[in-house]
């Protein structure tokens, strides 16, 4: 009777010591995801200005340059957030009024000049395997226009003088594509090509000149400002 009260005790406090023990564990952890890795292209670009339709009648070839900014959400998807940031200034260019348009002994010419500055942001995508990616991309944003247009000559036989310029800051949008290369871990060339179009700036264009006597109308609409902007630079980044 004895030996058996005594295995009784035995056997229950090895229960309580399994179960204190037990209640003194921490419960198992659930293993936590590791968030998506983000990764960055940042750079600077030399941009060749080609302006297109009303813009391209009077406005000269430009040049400027661009900051870029690449950034993914996540490393292994190939959407990305781009923004791009830059200074173009378009050379002078002087266009000639259609002589139909003006009175006997008049000759006028439109000297056309223009810096813009601008900036865009928006969506891309990109093939991000291997050395070479293409992608494709589209921004909105706004263009700021600093436009000189000098319309000289003579009307009638009388010298004449006119200044019709425009500041403005105008919304804007573009899309383009690219490829980029690969050169070393940390760096990447790239060629891209974008159209690029400023709803609202106004100028002058020559065939909306009329003259009668000495007398000269110039019209300064509202018009688009488009062209295709061509970018060349190098990407750092990961």
């Amino acid at each position: 009777m004895k030996v058996a009260r005594m295995t009784l005790l035995a056997a229950l406090a090895a229960t309580v010591s399994v179960v204190g023990s037990a209640q003194g564990q921490a419960p198992a952890q659930t293993p936590i995801q590791a968030p998506a890795q983000r990764s960055y292209l940042a750079g600077g670009y030399f941009t060749g200005g080609f302006p297109m339709g009303d813009w391209g009648k009077i406005a000269g070839f430009g040049l400027g340059i661009d900051a870029t900014n690449v950034t993914y959400l996540s490393s292994d998807k190939p959407w990305a957030v781009r923004s791009n940031f830059g200074l173009l200034y378009n050379f002078s260019r002087t266009t000639s009024v259609p002589e139909a348009n003006l009175a006997p002994n008049s000759k006028l010419d439109l000297e056309t000049k223009n810096t813009s500055l601008f900036f865009g942001i928006g969506p891309e995508f990109s093939r991000k395997k291997g050395d070479t990616s293409p992608f494709l991309f589209g921004t909105v944003g706004f263009d700021t226009y600093w436009t000189k247009c000098d319309l000289t000559g003579t009307a009638g036989g009388s010298p004449y003088s006119s200044k019709n310029g425009d500041s403005r800051i105008s919304f804007a949008w573009s899309a383009g594509l690219g490829l980029r290369k690969h050169v070393s871990p940390g760096e990447t060339i790239e060629l891209s090509a974008e159209y690029r179009s400023g709803l609202e700036h106004k100028f002058v264009i020559p065939d909306q000149v009329t003259g009668s006597g000495t007398s000269v109308t110039v019209n300064r609409d509202s018009h688009s400002s488009d062209q295709i902007l061509i970018r060349i630079g190098t990407l750092l980044g990961y």
